[in-house]
């Protein structure tokens, strides 16, 4: 039987899971700088600025910085100041562990259209998840490793705790956003567009939710040795932030396809009828609406606003379940 606390397998182990890591950062560096475009365009102004980008640009700036922190520990070729390092990234990982999950109880609390008790408990177990994780940076300790030549995470075992209730705690709020789906398909007397894909994401949350959490959950509790129990923990981070930043952007651009709807309107200055398309390049909230026209008496596009209303299943409406609603989180 293999001894995994041997001072040979656990060096052995040690440089697996930097490899491992390096992948992952790899994979996130990729990830972020081949998605900048979508901060690009709400700086400048293709793309309507709401207040969740900074929830969301704070979320994947953190895990860069996650990443970047990772990096300097393992590849350092002279001793540096392990507790430090240990400690920025700690922060560094934790706060976008944090805001990951809050873009989810944003979007929870917007599913049941801000509902006072439904946002109570929502936001009381991301204050709870976020007390855990605060907690899990002060044990945090690391020394310099001879034996490595890296830093070595002391008591790594402790952070079990913080990914159980990582794990929990965004699986608690998955099933509060498919009740909240579930009353809406209840309401609406079937499925929407929109409620289809919701409920889609929900799913695909579930699974990677899971997928990335169980292994890292698993490790920690066999307690192997220190390096098994670091090995998934960044696997996970990296899985999480790119799912909830991923579902954010694709909620964004599921309501920027383009809407046609062509209306008769007949001219002031003639009575002859003409065909107008509105087209809504963004149909979230407050939304844009360019009108072009085929009459001579019109020959710029018009610009509009609509308030609240939105577009599902092809058709425009002021619904209590909006897409901007959803897409906005809680900005009204």
């Amino acid at each position: 039987m293999v001894n995994f606390n041997d001072p040979v397998v656990v060096i052995q182990d040690f440089w697996s899971v930097v490899k491992l890591w390096h992948t992952v950062d790899g994979l996130y560096i990729w990830e972020f700088v081949t998605t900048l475009d979508y901060e690009w365009s709400v700086i400048r102004g293709h793309r309507p600025y709401r207040w969740t980008i900074w929830i969301y640009s704070l979320t994947r700036i953190s895990t860069l910085l996650a990443m970047i922190v990772n990096m300097i520990g393992f590849d350092s070729s002279r001793p540096i100041n392990c507790q430090l390092w240990v400690n920025f990234e700690a922060i560094f990982a934790y706060t976008a562990a944090a805001t990951a999950s809050l873009l989810i109880v944003i979007r929870a609390i917007a599913v049941w259209n801000r509902n006072y008790i439904v946002s109570a408990i929502v936001l009381g177990i991301w204050v709870a998840y976020v007390g855990t994780l605060i907690h899990g940076v002060v044990l945090m300790h690391s020394v310099w490793s001879p034996l490595t030549n890296a830093c070595d995470v002391l008591n790594s075992a402790d952070s079990k705790l913080a990914i159980i209730i990582a794990l929990s705690t965004d699986l608690v709020l998955l099933l509060i956003i498919l009740i909240g789906l579930l009353r809406w398909r209840f309401k609406e007397g079937g499925p929407s567009s929109l409620t289809r894909f919701l409920w889609k994401q929900g799913l695909i949350w579930l699974l990677l939710a899971t997928v990335a959490y169980v292994p890292a959950v698993l490790f920690l509790s066999l307690n192997l040795n220190p390096p098994f129990n670091l090995m998934f923990q960044t696997p996970a981070l990296v899985t999480v932030t790119i799912a909830a930043t991923r579902m954010y952007r694709s909620l964004s651009d599921y309501g920027s396809r383009d809407i046609s709807v062509s209306l008769p309107k007949r001219s002031a200055l003639s009575t002859a009828e003409t065909n107008e398309t509105w087209v809504s390049p963004i149909p979230l909230g407050r939304m844009e609406v360019s009108v072009h026209t085929n009459s001579e008496q019109y020959p710029s596009p018009r610009t509009g606003h609509f308030d609240s209303f939105v577009v599902a299943d092809g058709k425009m409406h002021d619904g209590p379940h909006g897409l901007g609603d959803v897409e906005r989180g809680v900005e009204k």
